[in-house]
């Protein structure tokens, strides 16, 4: 952006304020709607995110891209679209992971819990067994048991080990196979144009749904897990056109509705003109690059290097304060 470009040059005059979606719900009191719990907008968009915008790994990830050189031949668009995703002053994409990536995903969270549990249960019974050992003298009864146990539950182990261990040396020599993405997008958040996209499926680029972004409502919808709880997901519905699009890949699914509605706020803020970008990590690095953000970052005097000079144990502090106050959020 050129230091002499303003603001009114910068954004579309689709670009959201809360001013448009106030105007927008007065004219279209009666809409479609859906299952689930409507999110309410804000009238002063809220600067809040999910405890993973917090993550000191942002604060990694913001340092070496400071250092990655970038070809001066190569603008942020085309670089971008070759990467099939964003986050950063213009526009949110989240990439679209291939059936294999989460595959991955999974097979090494479960492998690894699996793993440790293993470990916590073989723990657990020789504690018991060795207890009751000492009470009833029956010590070679007990070692017998304990030995049954780690018969059982070291095959187990190992065999939850060499995939957790696995897929990661498989991820670091081939990340392309492991976290490929797929041709296309899921769905596009542009703060400069105020356009929220939605992608086809099955074509890739190609635009299913394009509208203002206040023109949708924001839902809460509930599944059960495995193992019957409630797990949320956060949905955006356009009443009209009747398209929805869940926004899993950017805000996963949780058990905490507030942490949702944070991730609500947060986009809500983070397409607001009219307020600065949300103060988390991993925008940091895109701040000065967004007019708005910038003017209000000197009239603040905010520290443009907040995050980044800030140690792990202080990122983690805040971040266990913003999830407290999120899981109260209605």
């Amino acid at each position: 952006m050129s230091a002499k470009e303003t603001i009114g040059d910068y954004y579309a005059d689709t670009a959201y304020t809360p001013a448009k979606r106030q105007q927008w719900e007065a004219a279209n009191p009666e809409r479609d709607t859906i299952i689930g719990s409507r999110l309410s907008w804000d009238r002063r968009s809220q600067d809040n995110a999910m405890k993973e915008d917090y993550d000191f790994s942002h604060v990694i990830i913001s340092q070496e891209e400071e250092r990655r050189c970038v070809s001066n031949d190569v603008n942020d668009d085309v670089k971008f679209n070759l990467l099939k995703m964003r986050y950063d002053n213009q526009s949110l994409m989240p990439p679209n992971y291939k059936p294999s990536a989460r595959f991955f995903f999974i097979s090494m969270a479960v492998a690894k819990g699996c793993f440790f549990i293993c470990f916590w249960i073989l723990g657990l019974a020789v504690a018991g067994l060795l207890g009751m050992a000492v009470f009833d003298g029956k010590f070679l009864q007990s070692l017998m048991a304990i030995r049954m146990m780690a018969f059982i539950l070291a095959p187990v182990a190992i065999i939850m080990l060499i995939i957790w261990k696995g897929a990661g040396w498989l991820t670091r020599k081939n990340s392309d196979f492991a976290y490929g993405t797929r041709s296309g997008p899921l769905w596009q958040a542009n703060r400069q144009t105020g356009l929220f996209t939605i992608y086809h499926p099955n074509q890739a680029w190609k635009p299913r749904l394009e509208a203002p972004f206040w023109e949708f409502d924001a839902f809460l919808q509930s599944s059960p897990d495995t193992q019957g709880s409630a797990t949320y997901s956060l949905i955006l519905y356009h009443p009209f056109q009747r398209i929805r699009q869940k926004l899993d890949a950017q805000f996963p699914p949780t058990k905490m509705p507030g942490e949702l509605v944070a991730a609500w706020q947060f986009l809500q803020r983070y397409m607001d003109i009219s307020q600065p970008l949300p103060d988390v990590p991993g925008l940091e690095i895109h701040r000065h690059k967004d007019p708005t953000t910038a003017a209000a970052d000197q009239q603040q005097g905010r520290n443009p290097r907040y995050w980044r000079d800030m140690d792990e144990a202080s990122v983690k502090k805040i971040q266990e304060e913003k999830y407290r106050k999120n899981i109260r959020l209605r």
